[in-house]
């Protein structure tokens, strides 16, 4: 994961010196609404073993601080969110909240004097803070915290000199997280990838 963030903070850091003309600074906050198989639960991540199938499909929604530089946006967020553990066995209800840490490459293109949109690309790092399966707390929470790789895109409305409102739709993909690779590895299984979006409302201030 070290090795990702760092590749991907040099390419922005030459995307803005490239553009330096470009160049500002603002920060923001909003809400977000986020999940793992939130449109299909079947993309939801998890694990095959012995023939059988489980997955960890969640919606959640929570809060978001971000600083943007113009080609790269730095992003806290925290998430709540609830679902079922589906496998072939049965549902079990379960929870969790996460503090997110994502970077973003972006590159705007202004419409208008009020209007920009903007592609983005990056990397989320999903911090299981906690978790409970079944009304119960699990031992580990952070073994389901995962890398999620993202991309999408946003735009941003000025509608004062320097407060704009900014909307993100961003899809992601999750790879396994450590609960997941042991439970396939205990029975000579494999892991299944998540897949899901996220959506982002907020309102910042340029500097």
């Amino acid at each position: 994961m070290k090795k990702v963030f760092s590749i991907l903070t040099v390419a922005v850091i030459l995307a803005t010196a490239a553009w330096a003309q470009d160049f500002s600074i603002s920060a923001g906050g909003g809400g977000l609404l986020a999940g793992d198989g939130l449109l299909v639960g079947d993309f939801a991540g998890g694990f095959k073993k012995g023939g059988d199938k489980t997955t960890y499909p969640y919606i959640g929604g929570g809060g978001f601080v971000y600083v943007d530089a113009t080609y790269a946006e730095l992003s806290v967020g925290f998430l709540v969110g609830s679902g079922d553990v589906e496998s072939d066995s049965g549902n079990t209800p379960w929870t969790l909240s996460s503090l997110n840490l994502g970077l973003l490459g972006k590159f705007p293109f202004a419409l208008s004097d009020a209007l920009t949109i903007f592609p983005a690309a990056g990397i989320e790092y999903q911090r299981v803070l906690s978790a409970k399966k079944d009304g119960k707390e699990v031992d580990e929470p952070g073994d389901y915290s995962a890398l999620w790789i993202k991309a999408g895109a946003g735009l941003d409305v000025r509608f004062a000199e320097r407060f704009y409102f900014r909307g993100e739709v961003l899809f992601g993909i999750r790879l396994a997280n450590k609960a997941e690779k042991d439970e396939a590895d205990s029975g000579d299984g494999e892991t299944v990838l998540g897949l899901g979006p996220t959506v982002k409302l907020g309102v910042g201030y340029r500097f």
